[in-house]
């Protein structure tokens, strides 16, 4: 009883649907008039829509086929584009025509109307979806040329997001600290903001997701100054594409300036902390165990790399004792 329900009611609906309706006739016009539901109708004209703007666009369709079938009509349709089109239009302007004929419930006025209607529907969407295409587009290109932008902004030396994908997951690389030395640094060029005095110089130093790290300023140093100043930074071995910068910079009233630079790669820095820190006990501000590297555009700098290592509470005594304080 249920399933005999359920066809009746269906039969029921269909009947509703096609009341009035009488299908293929041949007494409402020439040559016939399909005499269907609305929605029918709507689909037939749809249909018909997509099949001629398919065939409009078929010598580009055909144009990247390779098969034996699209190359002759290629070669045939690219040489007689002219001819193509012009029978593509009448071809289009007849079975418009016939369609709007046949179809009892359309008219080329009322198909005219909903072309307008859904023409300016697809540029209003379009022009949205170009839009949002241009950005992503724009974000890409910034993603893709980042290294070039940074280094044309001067910030290529600077991290700006200290987080990575490995962070999202709780991966962290291998990351131990290492102490930066830096001896002295000479042959450096004069600041081009100052005519009557010499450089004050400092070092700035940019690595990974340290913080950027400074020295002191030496006044008047010219063109190079014995520096004596130890700096600690981490160190993460699984990111081979993490820079030492060093920023040799002039220091001045509003702004410092550039003098010189040098960039040391994580593989680098591993060979001077082997050549300079791992192979001694003790280091001495001396030619001996310092390391001379060239500056960029000129100059050099004496750096040492050692490691450091983290004592035990058992092993840390006080810097300054109570007997050795000094009342004044």
């Amino acid at each position: 009883m249920p399933n005999a329900t359920v066809v009746q009611v269906a039969n029921s609906l269909r009947r509703k649907k096609w009341h009035g309706r009488r299908g293929f006739v041949t007494d409402m016009g020439w040559p016939f008039r399909l005499d269907i539901p609305r929605e029918y109708q709507d689909w037939i004209i749809v249909a018909v829509c997509v099949l001629l703007i398919g065939l409009w666009c078929l010598p580009c369709f055909c144009g990247r086929m390779r098969n034996r079938c699209s190359r002759p009509f290629t070669n045939w349709v690219y040489t007689r584009m002219h001819v193509f089109y012009w029978g593509v239009v009448y071809f289009t302007l007849f079975i418009l025509m016939f369609m709007v004929t046949v179809l009892p419930d359309w008219s080329m006025r009322e198909f005219l109307d909903y072309s307008g209607r859904f023409l300016h529907w697809v540029l209003v969407h379009v022009q949205k979806m170009i839009v949002s295409a241009c950005i992503i587009i724009a974000f890409m290109m910034a993603l893709k040329f980042r290294e070039r932008i940074a280094l044309v902004a001067g910030m290529e030396h600077m991290t700006l997001f200290r987080w990575g994908v490995l962070d999202f997951f709780g991966f962290k690389g291998k990351q131990r600290p290492i102490e930066l030395f830096l001896w002295k640094v000479e042959g450096l060029q004069s600041s081009n903001t100052k005519i009557l005095k010499a450089n004050d110089i400092y070092i700035e130093v940019h690595l990974g997701y340290n913080e950027p790290m400074r020295t002191r300023v030496h006044n008047n140093a010219g063109t190079g100054c014995i520096l004596r100043e130890t700096l600690q930074l981490n160190i993460n071995e699984d990111s081979p594409a993490d820079l030492l910068t060093l920023l040799v910079k002039d220091q001045t009233v509003m702004a410092s300036s550039e003098l010189a630079r040098l960039n040391l790669a994580t593989r680098e820095m591993c060979g001077i902390e082997d050549q300079t820190g791992k192979r001694r006990r003790f280091l001495d501000f001396t030619e001996e165990f310092f390391v001379p590297l060239s500056l960029s555009p000129q100059g050099t700098i004496w750096v040492a790399i050692a490691p450091v290592e983290d004592w035990d509470d058992s092993e840390r005594t006080p810097l300054i004792h109570d007997d050795e304080l000094m009342t004044c």
